[in-house]
């Protein structure tokens, strides 16, 4: 389905130009058509631009978000202009024609992109942007401009990032990366009685305990991934063509990600016990090693390990052609070409004629042969070009208002009541207030339990939308929990400055804790804590609120008991994001999962399916049984919908948001409890279970 584009020469009218030559008459194509195309092109683009400027300003942030996951994006873009900046000849030289194809392409990618509008899909919507402007290639330039142009879109999609999948995808690295690290440093470590402990992703040197590090997202070979992926479908594009050496480069991208990687952690632990060494050696100041080691050599081992990524990409290729093949007949001709110039310029120069004009380039130019003049160029092409490019502008206008008006189109679905109060949130810089949407559902006493209010993370206020709704509440034993009022009031509003505060508090707690609080250096945090909090106090009395929050929560963690459950939710708004699964963080926090299974609950006079984890974290001997689920309207009526098959629900979100018009208004909910010594996992599940049946009448939607 293509439109021929012959051209045909204009009549001459008969009149001469000044070289005595017949002139051309005026060509209304050039003239009127082409300046037209340029400026519905124009017109074309910022409409294009305008319909996609949410995903993409996503994907500009995610070039210097604090995760690092898309480091390299503006790299790997910058790679794909220069790239088609290079095929530029080769496209201005191709035949044109319009191809009716790809305007059905062009109206399916608008669909597409209207569609995962309307589920608030970003990464999806970025694929539609790069299907669009391929669609448009090929309707308005034909099959061969759009073969061109494939691979540089294509690769373009690595500057993306794609939301979860990157996260989990890092993680994945992250461990693999860690483990097969310390495995090396444990064996070529022996002879130097060097050895290294992992739990997740954190590694710690056995004889240097302070020397321990985490493999911190930035560090998990997904930008190495990326960019070996990238330099490896280059060495595809521009030097292999049989197919089976393009599997084995391809397939050679991982393992090179991975092991570099794992060099770049294990420079960094073996720097590290150096450096060590020497301060202890020398005498030097306390940090000195560690600060050397995971200051420069934190940052110079990525420069190395980059340029070993890609030496081994090079010489996979540069190998690979070599092999029987097309590459090796083009390889052996191109060498052969190029003897064969260095011998004949060699002879040239040993005759002495070398630049000189040969006696028969000067028996051409005296007897005056003919110049051939250069065929007019064809504008007939423009003039019906400008008529598709409209059609393409009115299109994309008509989508982009659809795509505004399917986005508002959505019913929404009651959730749990919220506010904006104001909240304390942790951060590097410690704890400060902030006015933070709040979940305000639950209350202050359940299950026999005390709410103590928790802080919430100043990173998960960037990852998530700013509407994004929390609760965040350890429930602890009601008489635990009158303690740490009591001592909290003591610790704020005694009058009496010659009351130990600290202890009052001890005293307090110690008939609930079984005595735990007695141990001196508690006495003396407590203290320090209890001082700070009163001259905070004294300086902003109306913080009062948080600041008995702040020791409640503070003096609960330590008084803490196996028969508390926290209760943690995180619920959208107007965006259907969420956090990831504990799977993805949990081991990168040095959790070890040691068991996930299927489990179910009671909610809402529904048994439904959540997730069971019971996790560990081995370097503090602490243990815990989790369990969480991701909450949203079900069907047929069905008021509670949870599920352990996360990466399920949020298709299932956008599906019902596309085709149904209903916000799910999804939410993750976590409960844990502790595993104390006298307890097992299931017995604390059995906790987590009761204390569910009393939140359920506020869980349900």
């Amino acid at each position: 389905m293509t439109e021929d584009t012959t051209y045909e020469q204009p009549i001459n009218d008969g009149q001469q130009g000044s070289d005595g030559q017949p002139a051309l008459p005026e060509d209304r194509n050039r003239e009127l058509f082409k300046p037209l195309t340029i400026v519905i092109f124009i017109v074309l683009a910022a409409l294009t631009v305008h319909m996609f400027a949410y995903p993409l300003h996503r994907t500009f942030l995610s070039w210097g978000s604090e995760h690092h996951y898309n480091d390299n994006g503006p790299y790997i873009f910058g790679g794909a202009v220069l790239l088609v900046f290079w095929l530029r000849k080769k496209l201005r030289a191709l035949p044109k024609t319009i191809n009716y194809w790809g305007l059905a392409l062009v109206v399916c990618a608008l669909l597409w992109s209207i569609a995962f509008k309307r589920g608030d899909i970003n990464a999806m919507q970025t694929i539609g942007f790069v299907g669009l402007v391929w669609a448009l290639c090929l309707y308005l330039g034909g099959w061969l401009v759009a073969r061109t142009m494939m691979f540089p879109l294509f690769l373009s999609l690595f500057s993306v990032q794609w939301g979860l999948a990157s996260s989990v995808v890092s993680l994945k690295m992250r461990l693999v990366s860690t483990e097969f690290a310390c495995w090396f440093i444990n064996v070529t470590g022996k002879p130097f009685d060097i050895q290294v402990l992992r739990q997740g992703t954190n590694v710690s040197m056995v004889d240097m305990p302070d020397l321990a590090f985490d493999v911190a997202a930035a560090c998990s070979g997904l930008q190495s991934l990326l960019m070996t992926s990238v330099l490896a479908l280059l060495m595809c594009y521009l030097v292999l063509r049989t197919w089976w050496k393009r599997l084995i480069m391809l397939a050679l991208v991982a393992p090179i990600a991975i092991l570099n990687n794992s060099l770049r952690i294990v420079l960094i632990a073996y720097s590290g016990t150096f450096f060590t060494w020497i301060e202890h050696a020398l005498g030097l100041s306390e940090g000195w090693g560690r600060s050397v080691a995971f200051g420069a050599f934190h940052e110079y081992p990525g420069i190395f390990v980059y340029t070993m990524g890609f030496v081994l990409v090079w010489l996979t290729a540069h190998y690979l052609e070599r092999l029987p093949g097309i590459e090796r007949v083009d390889w052996l001709r191109r060498k052969a070409e190029k003897k064969a110039r260095k011998e004949a310029e060699a002879a040239r120069k040993a005759a002495g004629e070398a630049g000189a004009p040969t006696a028969d380039d000067e028996s051409a130019a005296a007897d005056g042969e003919p110049v051939a003049h250069e065929e007019p160029k064809d504008y007939s092409f423009y003039g019906r070009l400008w008529k598709h490019a409209l059609l393409s502008c009115a299109l994309v206008l008509a989508a982009n208002r659809m795509g505004e008006h399917a986005k508002l189109n959505i019913t929404p679905t009651v959730a749990l009541a919220s506010t904006n109060m104001m909240t304390l949130v942790v951060g590097k810089e410690g704890f400060r207030p902030q006015v933070v949407p709040s979940i305000v559902a639950f209350p202050l006493v359940l299950g026999g339990r005390g709410c103590v209010n928790q802080a919430v993370s100043q990173e998960e206020l960037k990852q998530l939308p700013d509407d994004t709704e929390y609760f965040r509440g350890l429930y602890i034993p009601t008489n635990v929990y009158n303690a740490c009022a009591h001592a909290v009031r003591a610790m704020l509003f005694t009058t009496d400055p010659s009351n130990d505060l600290a202890r009052t508090l001890v005293d307090a707690l110690s008939p609930v804790t079984d005595g735990q609080m007695t141990n001196a250096a508690l006495v003396a945090g407590l203290t320090n804590m209890a001082a700070q909090l009163r001259e905070n106090l004294a300086q902003a009395p109306h913080m009062a609120p948080l600041l008995i929050d702040l020791a409640m929560m503070q003096i609960s963690r330590l008084a803490r008991t196996s028969d508390s459950v926290l209760l943690a939710i995180v619920q959208n708004n107007t965006d259907q994001h969420s956090i990831h699964p504990p799977e993805a963080c949990f081991p990168a926090q040095g959790w070890s999962i040691d068991d996930v299974k299927p489990a179910q609950v009671t909610l809402g006079s529904q048994v439904v399916d959540v997730a069971r984890l019971d996790v560990g974290f081995r370097q503090e001997g602490v243990k815990e049984c989790v369990v969480y689920w991701y909450q949203c309207e079900g069907e047929g009526g069905q008021r509670v919908y949870a599920t352990r098959n996360y990466p399920w629900l949020p298709f299932k979100t956008a599906l019902d948001l596309i085709l149904r018009g209903r916000s799910s208004r999804w939410a993750f909910v976590r409960l844990s409890t502790p595993v104390d010594e006298g307890t097992t996992y299931d017995e604390a599940f059995g906790r987590l279970c009761d204390f569910i049946k009393s939140a359920e009448p506020y869980l349900v939607y």
